[in-house]
């Protein structure tokens, strides 16, 4: 099939039959066939002549300031506890918004003389106009849900900023294959010339998740599946028939079609935020905004769905007039402008973001890459306009004239390529220079970290080269946990040639030790080995402390915390992983006079504000501990600013740092968590214990199995949660360079990385 837009022929007797308002009507679509045409040779040539010095319009600047603040708004929410709530709030927004405005418009037409009433569409047709607007809002609402996920789940905002360009792909594809499948009219062009843009979008989306030091998978899946979804109702929304309007042209207007299509989005929203969502929790949080804090919460996410009906984080909303596919084959200058909104959007998304609480590194790659789909997909002759358009801004400003633009010398090659390649470079090296050294030295300001931890230097370990494997085993996990857990970390590498000593000290009453059940535990562990029963207190956090404070005077150079209760076969590997990619052992025949790792974390970390620290599953230091903790630990340094959380009970730690801290200060700790005088123990007081609402049983973070789940009890304390997060703080290792450099444990190691990333070398 040729290139360009070819209109179904009829047949002779209906061309008889036709009146004179056909006629004209026929007439008018052969000049939108030919203007179509015209408008395709121009496309096929845009490298030598250009467009034209058209810029984007004043729709498509809308949406990319709507789209970045709208993402920005959800992730700031959404990372602060707000599962699917946010988008209920947005849609409620928009959807009441629309109706006030329907409803006020038909109480004008009370006071105005009714039009008159022309043959409309048939039942049929207009059935299947409803149906298929149902149906398409119906697909985009969980496409939504899946958006607001990923922006959750994922850690790397920059990352997930340059993405949405992959709808687009999305597009190609699924349109393609309904027009295959007959699914859609076929009255379009098929034209396969700018498929090169679809594969340099599918090759530039990988180094980018690809160098994704931070990658969450599943959070990378809710984002393909948002935009996949986003294509699949523009398919819906095309398939069968293409009906013509008429008449009064009902289902046209946007305002009734908003409220047709707004109301599968509510309902699946409503659906989630019941069975996800701490509704008590949100209301109050909600309900506790101002009006100005509303606006600017809610207000560009819900102008986005009123004059949009695009999601956070989603691509210019586009559909294909002319071309099989989407905005990236499509030969019009609506479609160049989408692709270019969205990629803008994206760039003002990662520009902004990382003043936020985005603490993450781009690499040149991730940048390249998404610079060369802004380059090839807009093209050098919309990107050669760029620079007479910026002298009309600047003029603007001043409120002088405005030069008009013309092809001339613009699009001449010597210019065209001068303009891409400087813009190109301009882009790449001020995202670098922004991410990574603006952003990253404002963030660094909060970190109060002395350079030189207090350590004991003093101190000699009884043993050179000695090692000791601390497992805490707590009621109910299973004895092959614990035999996983020695096999895993004394045969590895780094461990296997010290002087390992492996202690498990078990919490469960029911844990029956015999001379087989040793044997199974200890495999082809040739050291020392003892296993010790404790009373069932304080849980594995107490267990801990309780070592600590035993083997105070003659405690080994480095010490391995294990914990049965954080593991499983998935995690397992990753903890030796990053004990293999992060752990510098002792040397021989000084231990402490060569580099070694004082503190290393093998489970996850998290940041937060010192003085009202809380986390994205829910804690908070309700205790008021971090600050205390931090000038505890740091008597020189007794203000904090941004600190850092550890997760699992999984570390290494040195002696030197562990006696740096005053033994009163391990004490107090211990007592907290095993005294069982929970009339009278400062751990279980209730003032200490984080504040629940009326109603908010069983919800949020108070539900089975997340972080609050269980009650407050001596088994399991709640001050445990917070010890469990307090050994960065405690150990002296709460530093930026590790909020900043150190990978997820899914990734390991990252592009350029140090072992200094994930830990502290003393």
């Amino acid at each position: 099939m040729e290139a360009g837009w070819v209109p179904q022929r009829r047949d002779r007797d209906a061309e008889r039959e036709v009146d004179e308002h056909e006629v004209k009507l026929w007439s008018d679509s052969l000049d939108l066939d030919r203007e179509h045409d015209e408008l395709h040779k121009v496309s096929e040539s845009d490298d030598e002549v250009g467009r034209g010095p058209a810029g984007g319009s004043v729709k498509s600047t809308l949406w990319v300031i709507l789209m970045t603040l709208s993402t920005l708004n959800g992730r700031r929410l959404l990372r602060g506890a707000f599962a699917f709530y946010f988008t209920l709030l947005i849609q409620l927004g928009a959807y009441s918004t629309v109706a006030v405005t329907l409803l006020l418009a038909q109480l004008r037409k009370l006071w105005t003389k009714p039009p008159k009433i022309k043959e409309g569409n048939s039942r049929f047709e207009t059935l299947l106009i409803g149906f298929r607007i149902l149906l398409s809002s119906s697909i985009a609402s969980l496409g939504m849900l899946c958006g607001a996920q990923a922006l959750l789940r994922c850690p790397n905002l920059p990352v997930l900023a340059m993405l949405p360009i992959v709808t687009y792909v999305f597009d190609s594809f699924l349109m393609r294959l309904a027009y295959v499948l007959r699914i859609v009219p076929r009255d379009q062009s098929i034209s396969a010339r700018k498929t090169y843009k679809i594969i340099t979008v599918l090759l530039c989306a990988f180094p980018p998740v690809l160098f994704d030091y931070r990658l969450n998978i599943r959070g990378l899946l809710f984002a393909l599946a948002g935009f996949a979804l986003c294509s699949i109702s523009r398919v819906a929304a095309n398939f069968g028939p293409r009906i013509e309007s008429k008449g009064s042209k009902t289902w046209e207007s946007p305002l009734r079609v908003y409220l047709l299509a707004g109301m599968p989005p509510m309902i699946f929203a409503g659906i989630a935020t019941s069975n996800f969502e701490n509704v008590t929790a949100a209301t109050h949080i909600s309900g506790a905004w101002s009006l100005a804090h509303s606006l600017q919460n809610l207000g560009p996410g819900v102008l986005l769905h009123i004059f949009f009906s695009s999601a956070m984080n989603s691509a210019y909303p586009f559909t294909s007039q002319v071309h099989v596919g989407g905005a990236l084959e499509e030969p019009t200058e609506s479609a160049t402008d989408a692709v270019a909104s969205t990629m803008q959007a994206g760039f003002w998304t990662v520009v902004f973001g990382v003043l936020g609480q985005e603490m993450v590194f781009i690499d040149w790659i991730q940048v390249i890459s998404f610079t060369l789909v802004y380059v090839v997909c807009v093209g050098p002759t919309q990107i050669g306009y760029y620079p007479p358009r910026l002298l009309n801004l600047i003029t603007w400003l001043f409120r002088r004239r405005q030069l008009a633009l013309h092809a001339e010398p613009w699009q001449f090659s010597f210019f065209l390529a001068t303009t891409t390649t400087t813009f190109a470079i301009l882009i790449s090296c001020n995202a670098m220079f922004w991410v990574d050294t603006v952003a990253y030295d404002r963030n660094l300001r909060t970190w109060l970290e002395p350079s030189n931890p207090l350590l004991d230097t003093l101190y000699r370990a009884p043993n050179l080269r000695s090692f000791d494997v601390i497992i805490a085993h707590s009621e109910g996990d299973s004895i092959e946990t614990i035999a996983h857990l020695v096999e895993t970390f004394t045969s590895h590498p780094f461990i296997i040639g010290l002087n390992t000593r492996v202690i498990v000290y078990s919490k469960d009453p029911t844990f029956n030790m015999t001379e087989s059940t040793a044997q199974s535990i200890k495999g082809l562990f040739g050291g020392d080995f003892s296993v010790q029963t404790l009373r069932n207190t304080g849980g594995v956090t107490a267990t801990f402390l309780h070592h600590i404070l035993y083997s105070w005077a003659f405690m080994p150079v480095q010490t391995l915390f294990l914990s049965t209760n954080t593991t499983d076969a998935l995690t397992l590997p990753l903890h030796a992983q990053r004990l293999t990619d992060y752990f510098l052992p002792m040397e021989f025949p000084l231990p402490d006079a060569l580099p070694k790792t004082g503190f290393l974390n093998l489970g996850g970390q998290e940041s937060c504000w010192c003085g009202a620290c809380f986390d994205s599953f829910g804690w908070e230091d309700s205790f008021h501990l971090i600050p205390s903790m931090w000038s505890a630990a740091r008597p020189g340094s007794p203000t904090c600013e941004s600190v850092l959380l550890t997760y699992g009970n999984h570390f290494i730690a040195s002696a030197a740092r562990i006696r740096g801290v005053k033994k009163d200060v391990w004490e107090m700790l211990y007592d907290g968590l095993v005294n069982e005088d929970m009339g009278n123990a400062w751990a279980h007081k209730k003032e200490k214990m984080p504040l629940r609402l009326a109603g908010e049983e069983g919800q949020g973070r108070y539900a089975e199995g997340e972080v609050y789940g269980r009650p407050d009890s001596l088994v399991r304390p709640y001050l445990g949660l917070t010890v469990e997060r307090l050994w960065g703080v405690l150990l002296q290792c709460s530093r930026p360079e590790i909020a900043w450099g150190c990978p997820s444990l899914e990734v390991g190691w990252r592009s350029g990385g140090r072992r200094e990333d994930c830990g502290c070398v003393e």
